[in-house]
C-alpha cells in the first residue's frame, strides 16, 4: 500500500509543479531598489579558476587567516560547524552561513535576500568589515601579486579591479553544483526501491502529511515560470518560523530590515535541504544542533509570536514518523 502512495505522490510532484504559479519575486517582496538581477556575465573556466583563487585565498584578510571558505567550507558542504560566522576581528556575527551547494540557481541571496545575484554579494563580506580590510585593499593587494596580474589578464583581458574580482568569486560559486543524491534518482525514475520503506514513509509524510513542501517544494519554478531540473526544496520565499523569539521579542528583524514590510518581520529564507544532513547548526541563528532538533521544532509548530507564519502549525508526529523524515531529509545528501 505504501508502496503505490508513494510512487502516486513522486509522480503528482511533477504535476502540481507544472500547475503551479511563479513566486512573485518582483511584487510586494521587493523593493524597486532590489529588483537588480545583476550584470548578466556569462560562465568561463578561467574566470571560474580565478574566482575559485580567491574564494580559498587567507591573504585577503586583515589577518592573513580568514577567507571565504572559512565560513563556507568545503568539508561541510561550503557551510560552518559554527552557529554563527566568525569576522576576522574575531567578532561573531548574528547568523548562521548557508551553505552553497546550489547557490547559483538562488534568485535572491542571503537570509533576507538582500542580494540579486552573486555579483552583487561576492564583495560584502569586505564591505561589512568581515575580511578586516575594505574593497580598495584588496584589490592593491590582488594586484600586488604578479601571479594573480597574469591570471586576470588571462581571464578578463585587464588588470585585477573590483568588478572583476565579483565576477570571478560569482563565476566560481555557480560551479558549486550539489551531486546526485538517491532522492534525485527515486523522484526521476519513480523507483520506489531506491529509499528505504522508511525514507518512502518520510518522503510521504514531508510532502503530504506535514507537509514540509508548502515552503520546501520539490520542484520550484523559476522567475521566467519554468521549473528547475533538480529538486531545490525551497519556494524562495520568507517565512517567520519563531526561532529567536523571546522575552524582549524577535531577536533579528531578518527580512524586514530590508523590505521595511510589517508581515516580514522576523522572516527568513527558505533554505535548500539538498546535503542538509552535512550542515549543522540548523536556522538563521545556528540555534539547532541536529536535524532531530529541527523535526521536534516543526512538530511543536515553530515558537508562537505575533508573526507566525500561518503555514506553521503542531504537526502531531510520532516518534517513528519524526524518524522517517529524518531519514527521508538524510537521502537528500549524496553518497561521497
Amino acid at each position: 500500500m505504501m508502496r503505490h502512495l508513494v510512487s502516486s505522490l513522486a509522480a503528482a510532484v511533477f504535476t502540481s509543479a507544472a500547475m503551479a504559479q511563479p513566486p512573485d519575486l518582483f511584487g510586494r517582496q521587493f523593493t524597486p531598489s532590489e529588483r537588480n538581477h545583476g550584470i548578466g556575465w556569462k560562465f568561463d573556466d578561467r574566470v571560474a579558476f580565478l574566482g575559485q583563487r580567491l574564494f580559498f585565498d587567507a591573504r585577503l584578510s586583515g589577518t592573513g587567516t580568514t577567507a571565504c571558505a572559512s565560513c563556507h567550507d568545503p568539508g561541510f558542504a561550503f557551510a560552518e560547524p559554527r552557529p554563527v560566522s566568525i569576522s576576522d576581528n574575531g567578532r561573531p556575527g548574528r547568523r548562521n552561513a548557508p551553505s552553497l551547494w546550489d547557490v547559483g540557481a538562488l534568485p535572491i541571496l542571503m537570509w533576507d535576500g538582500r542580494f540579486r545575484s552573486l555579483e552583487q554579494q561576492a564583495l560584502s563580506p569586505f564591505q561589512r568589515g568581515e575580511m578586516g580590510i575594505g574593497v580598495e585593499q584588496a584589490v592593491q593587494r590582488v594586484n600586488s601579486d604578479p601571479q594573480y596580474v597574469q591570471l586576470f589578464r588571462t581571464a578578463l583581458g585587464h588588470r585585477p579591479t573590483a568588478d572583476g574580482m565579483a565576477r570571478a568569486l560569482a563565476a566560481f560559486q555557480r560551479t558549486i553544483i550539489s551531486p546526485t543524491s538517491r532522492v534525485d534518482r527515486f523522484l526521476v525514475s519513480n523507483e520506489t526501491a531506491i529509499l528505504t520503506p522508511q525514507e518512502q514513509h518520510g518522503f510521504y509524510i514531508f510532502t503530504q502529511k506535514a507537509p514540509c513542501s508548502n515552503c520546501h517544494q520539490l520542484f520550484p519554478l523559476r522567475p521566467d515560470g519554468k521549473v528547475y531540473s533538480a529538486p531545490l526544496l525551497t519556494d524562495f520565499r520568507f517565512h517567520n518560523l519563531g526561532v529567536g523569539y523571546g522575552f524582549s521579542g524577535i531577536a533579528d528583524a531578518g527580512r524586514y530590515a530590508v523590505s521595511r514590510f510589517g508581515a516580514d518581520w522576523g522572516a527568513f529564507r527558505t533554505p535548500l535541504l539538498r546535503n542538509s544532513v552535512r550542515t549543522p547548526p540548523y536556522m538563521h541563528d545556528g540555534s539547532l544542533a541536529t536535524l532531530e532538533d529541527v523535526v521536534e521544532f516543526y512538530n511543536a509548530g515553530g515558537q508562537p509570536n505575533p508573526n507566525l507564519s500561518p503555514l506553521i502549525r503542531p504537526l502531531f508526529l510520532d516518534n517513528y514518523e519524526k524518524a522517517a523524515l529524518v531519514a527521508f531529509l538524510r537521502a537528500l545528501s549524496d553518497q561521497e
